[in-house]
């Protein structure tokens, strides 16, 4: 009850209209077409203000005139539109001529009994609608399009609680507030609609309204529709219908105002909305069995690019190969082409293809990079630059789409008064660039995701690896586009996140809040799905990732450019965790606002890594023959501080050989420590998983670590709950997580000597350790991960309810002492 044609020729965007660019090029009889063969019993079309294209199909006894018109309120021009059927061109006019006034135009149609429907009624076109307008709307008209197959399902969630809310004690409430008597019988019941609202000829029939079997003619189905005998059904809108919509007006508008519609490149964008000639799909078809680089041949020759790709030819040369294999390789997409139907018209599989020729462009174009580097031409650098620009200006209507489609969650809110769940209703999505990695931050996120499990809260945690360790349910991983060493720490990777479907993907989750664990490229994804979704951003300061360029590079540069980022990154969120209390004085200095600062509970996992855990006979059958054993459990890293645990092992070594130094753990300085603790007892073992880890620590006689950076240290609560005695630095986070004296020492973070010594002092003194290893799990007992994770939760939902609040005020008076007398006719 809802489409459009080619009578929909002006478009509410200037920027179109300048261009002569109108909102649809489908031809009526092309709509009617598709309606029938996706099942319709009825046709119209509804074009703004004009019944010229509908009445092109007028006289079959299944088309029913209508069209979709434009009118205002008259206090503050807020747009509405308004769909009406069953409607002659003096009807027509009539309405047209009050439409500035839409009390006119509800008076004009409830005079003339004409069906009709509000058009997405909560849609703000010229963002002034408020929930002044919605009630009044409810009092003036019978019809409410409660699905739209061009907007968000999140419209229809809002919309349908407001009329299941009508009932004739509030209508009556909402007529004394607006001095506005209701129209229609029974005004609280009203006509639920359903309409595709297609302009590019794809989704036509995809969304309809359904009504009685008895209703078999025209006549019947406007009565229908004005007593309320009807409903909605089909598919709700989305950012890639809207995005492909976009695409196939701008097609049609490049090959007919542009290129010429026998041009080779309108005739090759033809095929995307099925307007091609049958000849051509027969080329096509060939060109797919061809190999890619024939492929690339055919399209330079189209273009008239004979020589070897170079700037946007590159990017050119890439999609062609892309394109053409991906086609080939999608059965959906060939048999819409073999059909002469529109590959755009199906979303899941063509965004599958436009997702796959995004990766082999950003192989392509890197794989271009790596050779011209190879050889020494900065030339091909700056083709790149050029060619990624390109690329990205071809996918805006997919990025306009998305953010479009969700400007108005939280207006709806306002408007209809719907608010969505909060507590364990809530949905968080989390961004971390580490997972997999032996890592506090790793451990915290695995924590927080099964407490959320365990209590019911939805919590999926996103990250960007090639070939993940784990993929449990609460986990969604992207394939990331590139993947590079990271500079000065080759052992981990830095990668490149697919944008477009980490977007299209939250898109579908609609999350209420964002959690970034990381300050990396998937925390940037994260923040820009906070935008998209216009929801509240959090952060943890894990990492102190200013600190460790400093100590990594020494290069103060470098440092000034980690420190203005990730005061930037921080900046962002509405609350900034963090692990520690002293680390809250390092933020604020660092540029976070005092009241965005809350400190996240630590947690450890008891009934996992106790003293029970202990298993003496476990150190023979890792070669460690040492009376006792000294362990360190981390990331083998510079900016741990390890070269002062190196020089103390040396010391203590000096005066004894009864102690052994075990490092767990894998990083870049892993290769240089073995060398200075070569001819020592010292032993490696690489990454261990949780199941013997806590073994290690039960079994061991001391924990060191020595950093001076860690904001928090899980493995220090770990290594305590496990009965372990802790030597932690006397500078961040760790030595909060310890008793000084009670579960170990607190030692100068920058004095080997001093380390030495407290290492030989307790290896001496055992009833001292033994004290220690009793009272560290005693202090552990106080960190529950249940009481964590409320904390963690806790701080999203006030967040949500937060954005809530500013942005969906009670509008239920809003506006009606500011507007004119008028509002009270």
């Amino acid at each position: 009850l809802h489409c459009h044609s080619n009578a929909s020729n002006e478009a509410d965007e200037a920027v179109l209209n300048a261009m002569n660019c109108p909102e649809s090029y489908s031809e009526p009889s092309d709509v009617y077409r598709q309606a029938k063969q996706r099942g319709m019993d009825f046709v119209t079309i509804t074009d703004h203000d004009s019944l010229e294209g509908v009445l092109k199909l007028s006289g079959g006894s299944d088309v029913i005139v209508g069209e979709e018109v434009t009118c205002y309120f008259p206090e503050d021009h807020c747009k509405i539109h308004l769909l009406v059927w069953g409607l002659d061109s003096i009807q027509h006019a009539e309405i047209q001529a009050v439409a500035n006034d839409i009390y006119q135009v509800a008076e004009h149609i409830e005079s003339r009994n004409l069906a009709h429907s509000v058009a997405h009624p909560v849609y703000r076109q010229n963002d002034v609608l408020e929930r002044w307008h919605l009630e009044r709307l409810a009092l003036m008209f019978k019809g409410f399009e409660c699905l739209n197959g061009a907007h968000s399902a999140l419209h229809r969630e809002a919309l349908e609680p407001f009329v299941d809310s009508l009932t004739p004690q509030y209508i009556e409430t909402l007529s004394r507030r607006h001095n506005l008597s209701p129209r229609w019988p029974e005004p609280w019941i009203k006509a639920r609609t359903a309409g595709s609202d297609d302009h590019g000829l794809f989704n036509v029939g995809r969304t309809w309204t359904e009504f009685p079997a008895d209703a078999s003619t025209v006549p019947a189905i406007l009565q229908c529709i004005r007593e309320a005998r009807c409903q909605p059904a089909g598919e709700a809108g989305s950012s890639m219908k809207l995005a492909h919509n976009f695409f196939g007006v701008g097609i049609r508008y490049y090959a007919r105002q542009i290129a010429g519609p026998e041009s080779a490149p309108a005739k090759l964008l033809g095929m995307l909305t099925g307007e091609h000639p049958s000849r051509f799909v027969i080329a096509v078809a060939a060109v797919q069995a061809w190999t890619t680089d024939k492929c690339s041949k055919i399209v330079r020759a189209l273009t008239g690019r004979i020589h070897a790709p170079a700037g946007t030819a590159l990017l050119f040369d890439i999609l062609g190969k892309s394109i053409f294999q991906r086609l080939g390789e999608s059965p959906v997409l060939k048999a819409a082409m073999k059909n002469r139907a529109a590959p755009l018209a199906e979303h899941a599989a063509m965004f599958n293809l436009v997702s796959g020729v995004n990766r082999d462009v950003a192989e392509g174009i890197r794989q271009a990079v790596a050779v011209a580097l190879k050889d020494g031409c900065v030339g091909p650098v700056f083709d790149a630059i050029s060619a990624v620009a390109a690329h990205q200006f071809v996918m805006i209507p997919y990025y306009f789409a998305l953010f479009h489609q969700n400007r108005e969650r939280h207006v709806l809110e306002r408007v209809t008064g719907h608010a969505r769940p909060r507590g364990r209703g809530l949905r968080v999505g989390l961004f971390t660039d580490t997972l997999d990695e032996i890592n506090g931050v790793g451990r915290f996120i695995r924590v927080m995701a099964g407490q959320a499990q365990l209590h019911g809260a939805s919590l999926t945690v996103h990250t960007c690896n090639k070939s993940p360790l784990e993929s449990p349910a609460w986990r969604k991983n992207f394939e990331p586009l590139v993947s590079l060493p990271m500079p000065m720490y080759e052992r981990l990777t830095l990668t490149l996140p697919p944008i477009l479907d980490v977007l299209e993907w939250a898109d579908r989750q609609q999350f209420d809040a964002i959690h970034l664990s990381t300050p990396g490229p998937m925390g940037m994804m994260g923040w820009l799905v906070a935008k998209m979704l216009r929801i509240p951003v959090l952060g943890v300061y894990h990492t102190d990732f200013p600190l460790y360029v400093e100590r990594l590079t020494g290069d103060y540069r470098l440092t000034s450019a980690a420190t203005a980022y990730m005061q930037w990154f921080y900046a962002q969120a509405a609350v900034v965790f963090s692990r520690s209390r002293s680390y809250l004085k390092t933020l604020e200095k660092r540029g976070v606002e005092n009241g965005k600062l809350r400190l996240l509970p630590p947690s450890v996992d008891s009934d996992r890594f106790n003293p029970d855990c202990r298993d003496a006979g476990s150190w023979l059958k890792l070669g460690v023959k040492e009376a006792y054993r000294i362990l360190y459990v981390g990331r083998v890293s510079a900016e741990k501080n390890l070269p002062l645990l190196v020089e103390s092992f040396k010391l203590l070594c000096a005066t004894r050989r009864d102690a052994a130094l075990v490092i767990v753990g894998d990083g870049p300085y892993l290769c240089k420590m073995r060398d200075a603790l070569a001819g020592l007892p010292a032993y490696f073992l690489g990454f261990q998983d949780d199941a013997s880890l806590r073994v290690l620590y039960a079994s061991s006689d001391l924990f060191a670590f020595p950093s001076r950076t860690d904001t928090l240290g899980q493995v220090v609560m770990e290594a305590q709950a496990c009965g372990l005695p802790v030597l932690v630095s006397d500078e961040g986070g760790p030595r909060e997580m310890m008793d000084d004296g009670l579960s170990g020492l607190v030692l100068p973070g920058a004095d080997a000597a001093a380390w030495s010594r407290a290492m030989a002092d307790l290896l001496d003194d055992a009833p001292l350790r033994q004290r220690m290893a009793r009272t560290a799990p005693l202090r552990m007992a106080r960190y529950s991960r249940a009481h964590a994770f409320e904390s963690f939760w806790a701080a999203h939902v006030a967040a949500a309810d937060n954005v809530a609040a500013a942005k969906s005020v009670d509008a239920v008076s809003t506006g009606v002492e500011q507007l004119t007398p008028a509002a009270s006719l």
